[in-house]
């Protein structure tokens, strides 16, 4: 047992007072940092009090003298020892002249040991430089994937997945089973992208991916270039499982981030081709989604993104010459949720209209030095670059959706133009995803299906933006207008679409699968908006023409009471929803919300 703390106060040990560190007794011979620290601890006695040597006889005063001598000579002894570990050649002239009979000791290493703390700031052991499943086998190894697929998938992914994403570059040369020994965790990842929603395989694969997620990046902190590239193809072809609010996708990216940051691609001096990618590929992701999700965007362009861009583009790889496109719109759009983000809400049509003239001449200049750069890209990074592009047309008119910049002129014809121009792009982009071919469908990423998910949500927000707009109360003049305006919108039969068609990535599954994957869970969304949007239609106009009727609109500008003998209610292009269950009960603007950021529930 330990012997217990003397009440007397004590000098502070050697090793303390060297340091100049506080000294605190844990036992009598032993102070707290010592034991912490597993040095050994030294204390000189203490002279004695005035007081006592005040009572003392003359002879032991100089006894007490001599000996507090001795004491201030070990002490100078010691700190000189200190002063020549940090500065050997430089010498302190009182302790030779004091201390020049006493011999040398030993450099103590409870010194050294502190300056070589204060050179590395950083706590505890280095991170690992071996992966924590190193020599664990494969799922081919396992027998869960053949040779011979695994073989296929990766070329399917050379030649079909990274035009859409060429920030990750697989050599054409590159094997499946040379990428699986050199990269395993990135070949999980190609393989959870090929595969399919459908195939059995996934929930294992994604199992697998979260497992090296967690324990080697979360666990033991492992960064590498292999794990960054990995969790890039994951993210961008993210599917499965579906979550509300995104935790796992929002996760990955973050991961992305924080990767890249701890790697110092931001700031080394110079870069390899795959670092250059994966941070413009870092820089992509995270920025298409900030905006989206409503969080903030940690990566920036800056100097060292146009680096990388420009030191891509000298590389014999031809998929390198795809990656600036997306970089300058990602770019513009970051711009462009900065501006709106900057906007006072007393500014009304006049700061709306210089802004979106502004944005517009911007726009102009990106979208020419891109379309230079689409003539020389493949079909399939040509459309997903279209859907960029379709995606920032629509950008350019959000603000007419905003209210508060319009409370003085709510139906300016500024805004009403605007309000259209959404309408029109948002289906043009919709268009575009629709008249792809399956086996491309199957393929478009995570941003791509976000971008396409913003303009389902935007076209029907429009649409009774426009209709409050135009339309009073018992006022049937209006008719032919609000006509008009659904008839263009098109929404039930163009989202039942749309719906079909991303659908064929999902064949195959159960409904229970679908609702755990992005793309199905979104298209029952999908369908459950084109059959609710005509009540909120009909809550807003009360009886109007059909949808399904296709009358010219010059024939419909009939007096009041021809025109209530003809309407017939709404929703007769989508059967009677009350009988399925009550429409009332259906949040509408909660359901909206999923496809419109930045609560989108990709």
């Amino acid at each position: 047992m330990d012997s217990p703390i003397p009440a007397v106060k004590r000098r502070a040990c050697v090793a303390c007072t060297a340091a100049k560190a506080k000294c605190m007794p844990q036992t009598l011979n032993l102070c707290q940092r010592c034991a912490r620290l597993g040095k050994s601890c030294t204390y000189l006695d203490l002279p004695q009090t005035k007081r006592k040597h005040k009572a003392a006889p003359s002879r032991n005063r100089v006894e007490v003298l001599e000996k507090k001598v001795d004491q201030l000579m070990s002490q100078l002894a010691a700190l000189t020892r200190q002063n020549e570990h940090i500065s050997p050649n430089t010498s302190n002239t009182l302790t030779n002249e004091l201390g020049s009979s006493h011999d040398p000791e030993p450099e103590s290493p409870a010194i050294a040991e502190l300056l070589e703390d204060a050179e590395n700031p950083s706590h505890g052991p280095d991170p690992p430089t071996i992966s924590a499943l190193e020599g664990q086998p494969s799922i081919v190894d396992r027998g869960l994937l053949s040779e011979s697929e695994a073989e296929l998938l990766v070329t399917t992914f050379q030649l079909h997945l990274m035009p859409k994403f060429p920030f990750v570059l697989i050599s054409h040369g590159e094997t499946a089973a040379s990428l699986r020994n050199r990269e395993p965790f990135l070949f999980l990842c190609i393989v959870a992208a090929t595969m399919g929603s459908a195939h059995p395989l996934r929930p294992t694969v994604t199992e697998e991916i979260m497992n090296h997620v967690t324990l080697r990046i979360v666990a033991r902190s492992e960064r590498n270039l292999e794990l960054l590239r990995g969790l890039l193809v994951h993210s961008a072809w993210y599917s499965y499982p579906a979550e509300r609010y995104h935790r796992r996708l929002l996760l990955l990216i973050q991961f992305c981030v924080s990767t890249l940051y701890d790697l110092g691609l931001h700031k080394k001096p110079s870069l390899s081709s795959d670092e250059q990618r994966a941070l413009l590929g870092t820089y992509w992701l995270s920025a298409s989604f900030a905006g989206m999700f409503g969080r903030p965007s940690i990566t920036r362009e800056d100097s060292r993104t146009n680096e990388c861009i420009e030191g891509i583009a000298s590389t014999e790889h031809q998929s390198d010459r795809w990656i600036a496109p997306f970089i300058h719109l990602q770019s513009f759009l970051k711009t462009m949720d900065e501006v709106y983000g900057s906007m006072p809400t007393s500014g009304g049509r006049v700061l709306v209209q210089v802004t979106r003239s502004s944005l517009q001449r911007q726009f102009d200049s990106v979208r020419a030095c891109v379309e230079r750069d689409v003539s020389k890209c493949p079909l399939s990074t040509v459309n997903a670059i279209r859907t960029e592009i379709k995606y920032a047309e629509i950008r350019l008119e959000e603000l007419s959706l905003q209210k508060e910049l319009w409370i003085a002129e709510p139906a300016s014809a500024v805004r009403t133009v605007m309000l259209m121009g959404i309408i029109e792009r948002s289906k043009e982009l919709i268009h575009t995803i629709i008249n792809l071919p399956a086996s491309e469908i199957s393929q478009i990423t995570i941003t791509t299906c976000a971008r396409t998910c913003t303009a389902v949500g935007f076209i029907p927000t429009t649409v009774l933006t426009l209709l409050h707009l135009i339309t009073g109360p018992n006022d049937t003049t209006m008719e032919p207008t609000v006509q008009a305006v659904v008839d263009m919108a098109d929404y039930p039969n163009l989202v039942r679409e749309l719906a079909g068609a991303l659908e064929t990535r999902i064949e195959g599954m159960s409904a229970a699968d679908k609702e755990t994957d992005i793309v199905g869970s979104l298209c029952s969304k999908m369908r459950l908006l084109a059959r609710c949007y005509p009540y909120q239609v009909r809550e807003i106009v009360g009886n109007v023409p059909s949808q399904d009727a296709r009358q010219d609109t010059s024939m419909m500008a009939v007096p009041g009471n021809e025109a209530a003998m003809t309407p017939q209610v709404w929703p007769s292009i989508s059967g009677d929803l009350d009988e399925i269950f009550p429409v009332d009960d259906i949040q509408w603007d909660s359901l909206l919300s999923t496809f419109t950021g930045p609560s989108q529930q990709i």
